[in-house]
C-alpha cells in the first residue's frame, strides 16, 4: 500500500468509518454508493486532499471517476500532484533562461 492511500484510508477512518473497516475496505468500493461518505463528507474529504497534498481540485474534477473510490482517489490525486511537479519543473527551467 503506497504512502498516499494509507492516508487517505486513515482519513476515511478517522472521519466516515472505524479505522479496522477502512482498511478492510476494497479499494474499488464506492464511497458514495456503499454509503460511506455523504454529499457533506466528499466536501471534507476534497479540502482534505486540498490541504494535505497541496493540490487544487476544480469543481468540473469533483466526477465519480476521480474521488469515489480510494483507487480513484489514489489515481487522481498521483496524477495531479505529477502534473504539479511536472509544472514547477516547466516553470524552474523558464525562470533560468
Amino acid at each position: 500500500m503506497s504512502p498516499l492511500e494509507s492516508e487517505v484510508r486513515s482519513f476515511i477512518g478517522d472521519n466516515f468509518l472505524l479505522a479496522d473497516d477502512a482498511q478492510k475496505l476494497a479499494g474499488s468500493a464506492s464511497l458514495t454508493r456503499d454509503g460511506i461518505v455523504d454529499s457533506v463528507g466528499i466536501v471534507e474529504l476534497l479540502h482534505f486532499l486540498e490541504t494535505r497534498y497541496g493540490i487544487e481540485i476544480a469543481d468540473d474534477e469533483t466526477v465519480p471517476a476521480n474521488i469515489d473510490s480510494i483507487d480513484n482517489i489514489v489515481r487522481y490525486v498521483s496524477t495531479k500532484l505529477a502534473t504539479t511537479a511536472s509544472r514547477a519543473d516547466a516553470g524552474l527551467r523558464d525562470a533560468r533562461v
